[in-house]
């Protein structure tokens, strides 16, 4: 189990200087990774499948721990570099509600979905410092060839016209070169 904490100043001094603000910045990933991006800015799409989704993201959404959710996989790329793996955890009821949006997503970044819609609310950010062996960091590294010692996250909820999807979003190292 990891644990997840929604961050304040305190905390600050704990996260590598580099990332504090991608960590707690509210505003789109996307946008600031087509802004910040050497190369083109592209989704990979890794997967699309209903599981159980991990016990504290259950926990953090508020549903069953045996309730299947639809989750998708992708990293976003720089060009053909990879610097961040993202995981979107979407409950049944609001994939139900609205699974034409879902379907249609492909390679399309999630970001535009979320934050062109004025509808759409962000709820707190959760940060976490992922070490191997855990789920989030093993899945954020497979298709990597370097495997550093930790891997710097964050997590929030986004409300839909009142449906809920959680979105983790692990930094890969290549994203703030030293």
């Amino acid at each position: 189990m990891r644990h997840w904490t929604r961050w304040h100043t305190p905390q600050r001094r704990l996260m590598p200087a580099k990332l504090v603000s991608w960590l707690t910045d509210s505003g789109s990933l996307t946008q600031r990774l087509q802004a910040h991006n050497e190369h083109d800015f592209s989704v990979q799409l890794l997967s699309t499948y209903w599981m159980k989704p991990l016990p504290d993201e259950s926990l953090s959404l508020g549903i069953p721990l045996t309730e299947m959710a639809y989750q998708r996989e992708v990293r976003l790329m720089d060009g053909d570099v990879a610097n961040v793996y993202a995981r979107t955890v979407i409950p049944l009821a609001t994939f139900q509600a609205m699974k034409q949006r879902f379907n249609t997503l492909g390679n399309a970044p999630l970001g535009d979905l979320l934050f062109t819609d004025p509808s759409v609310k962000r709820g707190p950010i959760e940060i976490t410092c992922l070490k191997p062996g855990q789920w989030l960091y093993e899945m954020a590294v497979l298709e990597e060839s370097f495997r550093p010692e930790k891997l710097w996250g964050r997590r929030s909820q986004f409300y839909l016209s009142g449906n809920k999807l959680l979105v983790n979003e692990i930094f890969l190292p290549t994203l703030v070169k030293d």
